[in-house]
């Protein structure tokens, strides 16, 4: 029974330190046990609820926590009885239903239970109905809602819960499937309309779902009851990536319900819109995204600003073309909506006529070239003209109209649709300086198109000529002729003098083409990328048939999207972001043991010398992958063990979104993949640096790595030679030794890293970073908090900010009783006695597992006894 009360008042889990902890399986078995062993009756809960100290209280809120998720209402009752307060506990999120991490009890139960007694239990124990964790309305009333829990609505609404503006809000989401949803999404309104909070406060958002939905009866009892529904709310900009702001009625038009918009239409603000960030977005331009002519009408038709809604990111026919509503169109343009944007150099965006050529519209750009659309501007992106779009799509009456209407012929063509388009513009006479402009690009698409007749007439008339710099990830028609295996080209360019490049060779092996053996007759040189798409592909008879071609294998290989099965890991030298700098790396990473010895074989009868930082990245990638043999044979050669590479999915410490991945060190990757004998090695026979941090977001020293993992035998190995204890923590989320083992609940490794001169007081990593002592609070460890504190971590004057934020942390993770031990020991430092109090000496190693050290601290013979065990045991995974 000790165990478990050692292990539930420190939250500590037997598992995988990288797996999520089964929060449900745990629950099951503390309360197996706590029954097993008679702890469950209403005697012993007495004896343990009043009690107020960390770690009694640690355990009743967990015991509290599993009786309520494990719907154990009967512990429930007894524990209520026995003096629990409902309100004071935090429950993890367990039924993944509703949004949000931590609730009360209230808010669970009124979340999971479908029994009315459940919630008057609670109330009637002191639970306050309207309690929310966060302040922020959503109380077990908004959570019931959510989870479309009538029971629990009906009994909390008898209760008296107030209706906030965020309960309307998840009502307004529920589409009712019969007349008893609608009766209770009616009465949670009408309570919200009638109470005095409504008329006072801003309302709008309560109305932001009954827009998405339509629900035009919901708005109009919202406008009956005379609520106010002017100003403004921020949403998601027309182009779906930023943030603007606009009215109800703006949204009531994204929505397209054009009776809601006639309700809506008295609606205003006072601000200057020009002022406003994120700007303001008239509701007509959702409206013209939308493509809703009715609604379009009723704004133009209430004198909208037109002039104004043309002047965002794209004009008002610009958001409405890909809809193709001629109808649509012509009423804008009628109102004076712009044809074109002022004229410039290039225009960063396509234009309304652009856009309609692209789309085959044809009566739109009619419209268009008749309201005086201009017709030869230049575009940044995509087809550089609108003759040159209208090419691509391969409609010779849509050219001919473009160049009737006055559309000039330019060299801006990146595709040409058909043969027939390419023989007209061979008859204007300018085929021959378009294919010395773009003649192999134009090759490449109509190969790729599978347009055989186009092909061969652009060969016919010299596309295949290249003529400007090509660089080694150009596609050339060779490659396309594998790509798309139109193979009767292979030839024909070949005889024509095409250069058979590396990507191509490697393009023919991917494919399984059954040209290689005819392009390797025309190949000479070095072609690692060949050499390593044979790798990923295991493929050994395309491994022998390019040593047999004397295809040389050095060279850095190029990464060729879908030629390799998977993202491959990026190196990170010296903090330098680099590809793969030789086939050797990726052979150690992905090839077996047969072909990473034919690798090696082949590179030795070239007399290839590998560079140190490749063999060392090698060598990283295959300490990684746990290969032995690879191992063994990349040891052997010369590396440069300071360099890093980055694996492509990084174990994070803490659960933060990573922007970039984990970088390791040869010595780093032994160290986190636990071998001992690879660490041992990288030590002894190569002297690797046990100190070396390398660079990356989430770079660590091997002792950090090792603390992560609770290997003790690791860690020894590593502080023999000469490991760094104090090592700072990386800019980014990084931690050193101590704060790592309390974030991770190590209470033996921490105390002997505290007794070899861990610096208790180590200040965090600047971005998302926690000292010891907020690590240990966010994760609820309760006598790692009591150890930290004897030891003397600071919690006044310039630690003083550390201290709140591990309280916040603490309470953040739903851990109460380790935020009221950092309070009551803020307390404690304000009072005249504790001022003269000797500071914790470091002793504990001379002290037996039951000794005080004397000075008042009552954990110190139980963390000797753990490092003591720690001694014993090889990892810490199990702390007893």
């Amino acid at each position: 029974m000790s165990l478990l009360f050692y292990l539930i008042s420190n939250n500590l889990f037997l598992s995988d330190p990288d797996e999520d902890p089964d929060v449900m399986e745990q629950d099951e078995q503390i309360l197996e046990i706590l029954k097993d062993t008679g702890w469950d009756d209403f005697k012993h809960l007495k004896r343990l609820i009043p009690v107020r100290m960390p770690t009694a209280e640690s355990i009743a809120e967990r015991i509290f926590c599993a009786a309520v998720r494990q719907d154990d209402f009967d512990l429930v009752q007894k524990m209520l009885q026995a003096g629990m307060n409902p309100d004071e506990v935090v429950i993890e999120n367990s039924f993944g239903e509703v949004d949000g991490s931590l609730f009360t009890a209230l808010q669970h139960v009124s979340v999971t239970s479908r029994c009315a007694s459940s919630i008057n239990l609670l109330i009637n124990h002191g639970a306050d109905v309207n309690f929310s964790l966060k302040a922020d309305g959503k109380t077990a009333l908004f959570y019931a809602i959510e989870a479309i829990n009538v029971v629990s609505i009906r009994v909390l609404l008898a209760q008296h819960a107030t209706v906030t503006p965020e309960c309307v809000y998840s009502a307004t989401l529920i589409l009712p499937n019969c007349k008893e949803d609608l009766s209770w999404i009616e009465d949670i309104i009408e309570i919200y309309l009638d109470q005095d909070v409504a008329m006072q406060g801003d309302a709008k958002a309560a109305l932001l779902d009954a827009l998405t939905h339509r629900h035009k009866h919901i708005v109009e009892r919202f406008l009956a009851k005379e609520v106010n529904l002017n100003g403004l709310l921020t949403t998601r900009a027309p182009d779906g990536e930023n943030e603007c702001q606009t009215t109800l009625l703006g949204l009531a038009a994204e929505y397209g319900d054009a009776e809601i918009v006639r309700l809506l239409l008295h609606l205003s603000f006072h601000e200057d819109p020009s002022l406003l960030c994120p700007p303001y977005v008239q509701p007509l331009v959702f409206a013209a995204k939308r493509g809703s002519i009715d609604i379009c009408k009723i704004l133009v038709g209430s004198n909208a600003d037109i002039q104004s809604a043309d002047e965002g990111e794209k004009t008002l026919l610009e958001r409405t073309l890909p809809r193709g509503n001629l109808a649509l169109c012509q009423l804008l343009i009628d109102h004076g909506a712009k044809i074109d944007r002022q004229p410039r150099e290039t225009h960063q965006r396509p234009s309304a006529l652009m856009v309609a050529v692209q789309h085959g519209l044809m009566d739109i750009v009619d419209l268009l070239i008749n309201s005086g659309a201009r017709l030869n501007d230049l575009f940044e992106v995509g087809p550089r003209t609108v003759l040159g779009a209208a090419v691509g799509t391969g409609d010779e009456e849509l050219i001919q109209k473009l160049y009737n209407a006055g559309a000039r012929w330019t060299f801006a063509i990146r595709k040409i649709g058909s043969l027939k388009i390419a023989m007209l513009i061979k008859e204007k006479g300018i085929l021959s300086k378009l294919l010395n402009h773009r003649g192999p690009q134009l090759l490449v698409e109509a190969i790729l198109a599978r347009d055989d007749d186009l092909a061969w007439f652009l060969l016919q008339n010299n596309a295949h000529e290249e003529r400007n710099k090509t660089g080694p990830r150009t596609r050339t028609p060779l490659w396309a002729a594998i790509e798309s295996d139109q193979l009767g080209f292979v030839v024909p360019l070949l005889d024509l003098g095409a250069k058979v490049t590396d990507t191509a060779l490697a393009k023919a092996i991917k494919t399984k083409s059954t040209v290689l053996q005819i392009l390797l007759a025309a190949f000479t040189g070095s072609a690692p990328t060949a050499v390593t798409t044979a790798v990923l592909e295991a493929s050994m008879i395309d491994l022998e048939l390019l040593r047999k071609a004397k295809v040389d294998l050095r060279g850095a290989p190029l990464f060729l999207r879908g030629h390799w099965s998977c993202n491959p890991v990026k190196s990170t030298p010296y903090g330098n972001s680099r590809a793969f700098q030789s086939v050797l790396e990726i052979a150690a990473w992905k090839a077996d043991a047969v072909i990473f010895k034919y690798i090696l074989e082949w590179a030795s009868a070239l007399q290839v010398t590998w560079s140190p930082t490749s063999v060392a990245c090698a060598l990283t990638l295959a300490i990684l992958e746990q290969k032995t043999y690879h191992i063994s044979e990349l040891i052997r050669l010369g590396s440069d063990l300071d360099v890093d590479i980055a694996a492509d999915v990084p174990p994070s410490l803490w659960d933060f979104d990573v922007s970039e991945p984990e970088t390791y060190s040869p010595l780093q990757a032994a160290v986190r993949t636990q071998q001992l004998q690879i660490v041992r090695d990288l030590l002894d026979l190569k002297r690797a640096d046990v100190n070396y941090m390398g660079e990356g977001q989430f770079r660590k020293t091997p002792l950090q790595h090792a603390v992560k993992l609770g290997n003790m035998e690791i860690i020894n190995i590593l502080l023999e030679q000469g490991a760094d204890i104090n090592a700072p923590p990386a800019h980014d989320s990084g931690a050193t030794a101590l704060q790592i083992a309390a974030i991770q609940g190590f209470i033996g490794i921490a105390r002997m890293l505290l007794d070899l001169g861990a610096d208790v007081n180590q200040k965090p990593a600047k971005k998302d970073g926690r000292t010891a002592l907020m690590g240990a609070a966010e994760h609820g460890r309760i006598d790692m908090l009591h150890m930290l504190l004897d030891e003397g971590a600071e919690i006044t004057g310039e630690y003083e900010c550390y201290f709140r934020e591990a309280v916040e942390l603490a309470e953040g993770k739903g851990h109460c009783a380790a935020a009221r031990l950092l309070k009551r020991s803020r307390d404690r430092v304000r009072t005249p006695d504790h001022a003269q109090a000797p500071r914790h000496h470091r002793r504990l190693r001379l002290l037996g597992p039951t000794q005080g050290c004397g000075q008042g601290c009552r954990h110190c013979g139980l963390a000797y006894t753990l490092y003591k065990l720690t001694k014993r045991y090889p990892s810490e995974r199990d702390p007893l």
